[in-house]
């Protein structure tokens, strides 16, 4: 049965009032289902345990579902009745056996479920477009989801937080929670959860923590015989025994599921909406993109300090991929239509070649190991082929070592990739890995809980100078934003005012250090960094002046008064720019200083979001939490940051979208500075002799090798640290110090298997900077011994203005 729609159009038809009712409805059912199976609202911590011994079942599904695709690979089945319903019974039978292998494995890695959940939810709705929706076009179709989408999100949304204040019931009904503080996430609700799910205890390095009795954590008591334990901490035994669940993300990501699905539905609904056929990753997708990495970010960040356990680094970033995954079947939807345009796919690459660079780097980088297994099953298909048309006497079309694809999808990687340039990207996305995971996790909590305990006797404008010199420092720094800054003010302010000025003077303290210096910031970019070193031609350049989205920025920041979009571009907009544009284009400084104001809607919660992670780690003389609360209210803040960000950065790309549509003529009528498009001519000179310089072919074999290499190591270093965190660094909490537990040498949180990644990670990018050291130097000496007709060729088809994102 189809169900009817409106009158039909060009593109199709449209989904009439019933049709989205029954749509929403259906779409509601995976995510009720979701909520109820694997999270805390429902049986999530019984799936959880139940999926324990279901190990050895998932090893035989995958065992079972491995031979399966093995046969079908090697013998060709999808030729056998490629359209036939015997085909689709049997695509979809391995694919379920495949999702319930996965499912099983729940209690060692808790990430599956919702990543299968942001997989399965655009294909569920794919699915019923072919079903029930066929003759409605498919861009109205997606218009409509992503409503359904956004609105069933924040409908999880807002029963996750109601969940969270309602007191914690155990599943059996009789007993409630004794510490009466609901299901928010503190001490209490992370031991409970890491009990009902059945996470083992590690006692190696907390001895003092065990009841020698019960064998259980010293934290656990007992009303009565048979009834579920309730936790209690005291001198003796403190909330830091709950480091013997450190390496158990289970109860953390059990606990945050129903958040994490809702953020998933409201990014696709807002993806599907945005998607163009013509430019798949358009200024608004893009903001979406980047709005999300923010809040996963900060997310993560505050998880790591909150004591989310081991693993959730690399559950986000499961997390993340599958994200990628269901949008990408969401743009697929849009590319592939039942009418395509003949060119709209060749279009659509050619639009985005940037970004399929990018992707290949990570797919290289993370998939890679997978490659040989691929070209042995290969090469055994083809001869299981050869066989068979030995056997039949039916000729062979082709001959080769390897499969006709495969020999194909070679060829194209042969001839048609820029290899230097993904292989290079491969090794960025690896660095950028080590960073985000290393230096702004491990490191970060190591300095800061370091900067505590050596502020903590100093006097509180002593300490706010140092918070100051280093967030200037840092706003100093182009690609630097200022959420990091805050976020270390709400921590180190909040922990050494809290005697002297009480905890909420201290945060309103510290959100007005944030503000001042981010005022103060905007000022030296104004008037030092745009208005004194404006005329050079390098900083109007780095600040891309010429660009069609800058000079968008330049007509609406010239604009007399405050109005709503120039709010948005200073408070949203990329800060560093910004600034230095109101100052090379000799703006007021007032004005813009007033209208930056707003930015306190982003600083404030960010500022909360450090404060609760502070106060999430201070505990009574009794071991008790202080602030049991904190912790999960650090997860909304970190989440209404993002949110708030969001719609600032969204609505400052709509301005500027808006405004390059709206006022062409305005536009074009502002002068393009002279020296900058020399200045341009001659990078684009410069990246186009580079491009030339670095096809594979002409690059010696020496340098390959350092490429190669290059590359290789950084895969190895992040297989480590993805595969092997627990034994890389050691456990490290905000509230810890330095001589107590690493020595009283900071590098310890560093374990032997960490050292060795972190060799191969400074090995890699030696090797990258040798490649680009010869790379600019041939580059250079191309040019000089050219002459500028050579260049004209190489840079005719590239755009003279792009839009600044």
């Amino acid at each position: 049965m189809i169900l009817d729609s409106n009158a039909t159009d060009d593109n199709g038809a449209k989904l009439n009032a019933f049709s989205v009712l029954c749509l929403g409805a259906l779409t509601s059912i995976l995510p009720a289902f979701f909520i109820y199976e694997y999270s805390g609202i429902g049986r999530g911590l019984e799936s959880v345990s139940e999926s324990i011994g279901a190990t050895d079942d998932a090893t035989e599904a995958f065992a079972l579902v491995g031979t399966v695709y093995l046969f079908a690979y090697l013998f060709d089945i999808n030729v056998w009745n490629p359209q036939g319903i015997l085909a689709a019974i049997f695509s979809t039978a391995v694919a379920l056996v495949t999702v319930l292998a996965l499912l099983c494995l729940t209690g060692t890695n808790p990430q599956v479920p919702i990543c299968i959940f942001s997989v399965v939810v655009p294909l569920f709705l794919v699915g019923l477009k072919h079903l029930l929706f066929r003759s409605v076009s498919t861009v109205a179709y997606l218009q409509k989801t992503s409503v359904i989408l956004v609105f069933v999100g924040s409908v999880v949304a807002c029963i996750f937080l109601t969940w969270i204040i309602l007191p914690m019931i155990y599943p059996n009904l009789h007993t409630i929670d004794p510490t009466g503080m609901g299901n928010e996430w503190d001490s209490e609700t992370r031991a409970l959860y890491a009990y009902q799910a059945g996470c083992k205890a590690d006692f190696e390095d907390l001895s003092h923590c065990q009841n020698y009795n019960t064998f259980e954590p010293c934290f656990f008591r007992y009303q009565s015989e048979g009834a579920p334990p309730y936790v209690h901490f005291s001198s003796i035994c403190t909330n830091h025994c709950l480091d013997v669940y450190d390496d158990c993300p289970i109860p953390f990501i059990v606990w945050v599921n129903p958040g994490l699905a809702a953020l998933s539905l409201i990014i696709m609904g807002f993806i599907a909406k945005f998607i163009n056929p013509k430019n798949v990753m358009n200024e608004k997708v893009m903001t979406v993109i980047k709005s999300s990495a923010v809040f996963l970010f900060l997310f993560w960040i505050f998880a790591s300090l909150a004591g989310a356990g081991g693993g959730l680094t690399g559950s986000l970033i499961a997390f993340a991929i599958s994200m990628f995954i269901g949008t990408s079947i969401m743009a697929a939807t849009v590319l592939w239509r039942e009418t395509p345009d003949d060119d709209i796919i060749e279009k659509a690459m050619k639009n985005n070649t940037y970004y399929l660079d990018i992707i290949k780097g990570f797919v290289l980088l993370a998939f890679s190991p997978l490659v040989p297994v691929y070209l042995i099953l290969s090469a055994l298909s083809q001869m299981a082929r050869k066989a068979k048309s030995q056997v039949t006497g039916v000729p062979l079309e082709y001959k080769g070592c390897l499969t006709q694809k495969c020999a194909e999808q070679y060829d194209d990687f042969k001839t048609n990739w820029d290899h230097s340039k993904v292989l290079s990207y491969a090794v960025y996305w690896g660095a950028g890995y080590v960073f985000f995971n290393v230096l702004a996790s491990k490191f970060t909590t190591v300095f800061l809980s370091w900067l505590i305990e050596f502020t903590s006797e100093m006097s509180i404008l002593s300490v706010t100078g140092i918070v100051v010199l280093v967030g200037l420092s840092l706003f100093m720094l182009p690609p630097i934003p200022g959420l990091p800054i805050y976020l270390t003010g709400g921590i180190v302010l909040v922990s050494v005012g809290r005697e002297t000025m009480g905890l909420i003077n201290a945060i309103a303290y510290a959100t007005s250090i944030a503000l001042g210096t981010k005022l103060l910031a905007c000022v030296i970019q104004q008037k030092v960094i745009g208005g004194m070193l404006g005329g050079f031609v390098s900083v109007k350049q780095m600040v891309a002046v010429n660009s069609d989205g800058i000079r968008a920025m330049r007509l609406i920041l010239s604009e007399e008064g405050i109005t709503a979009r120039k709010v948005s571009v200073l408070v949203g907009g990329p800060d560093w720019p910004t600034s230095v544009l109101c100052g090379i284009l000799g703006l007021d400084l007032l004005p813009i200083l007033y209208g930056s104001l707003p930015v306190i809607l982003v600083i404030l919660p960010t500022v909360l979001t450090g404060s609760f992670a502070f106060m999430g780690s201070l505990e009574t003389d009794d071991g008790l939490d202080k602030y049991p609360w904190a912790d999960t209210m650090g997860t909304i803040s970190s989440a209404l940051a993002a949110c708030v960000l969001f719609y600032f950065a969204f609505a400052a790309a709509g301005a500027i979208s808006s405004t390059c549509t709206t006022d062409k003529e305005k536009i074009a009528a502002l002068d393009y500075d002279k020296e900058v498009e020399v200045a341009d001519a001659e990078l684009s000179k410069l990246n186009a002799v580079r491009a030339r310089v670095t096809v594979w072919s002409n690059v010696p074999i020496l340098f390959k090798l350092l490429l190669i290499t290059s590359v290789l190591s950084m895969i190895v270093c992040c297989y480590i640290l993805v595969g092997f965190s627990e034994q890389s660094f050691k456990a490290y909490d905000l509230m810890y110090t330095i001589d107590e537990h690493l020595g009283g040498n900071w590098t310890s949180i560093v374990k032997p298997l960490g050292r060795v990644a972190l060799l191969l990670f400074i090995i890699s990018y030696i090797l990258l900077s040798l490649f680009n050291s010869w790379a600019n130097h041939e580059t250079q000496k191309n040019m000089d011994a050219s002459n500028a007709a050579e260049f004209e060729p190489l840079t005719q088809s590239a755009p003279s203005h792009d839009v600044y994102v």
